[in-house]
């Protein structure tokens, strides 16, 4: 019997903890972000998705371009 209660009130202390630690985030006021940080992140996550995507293309088209071998 003290198992089955050890176990009951370890299973609603792993229930409540979560929402207690969520209860205290809610009430901190959310942080500003830098605008400046923010766009120079934008920049260069479109550049190097750009760049990735002209590599695949490009050595797409090379591929296509060679001779095949004979043999």
């Amino acid at each position: 019997m003290k198992a089955i209660l050890t176990f009951v009130t370890s299973i609603a202390a792993a229930v409540m903890l979560p929402l207690q630690a969520a209860a205290d985030v809610a009430a901190e006021p959310p942080l500003e972000t830098n605008t400046t940080g923010l766009v120079v992140f934008g920049v260069l996550f479109v550049g190097f998705c750009v760049g990735i995507l002209w590599m695949m293309w490009k050595g797409g088209k090379k591929k296509q371009n060679e001779p095949q071998p004979k043999g």
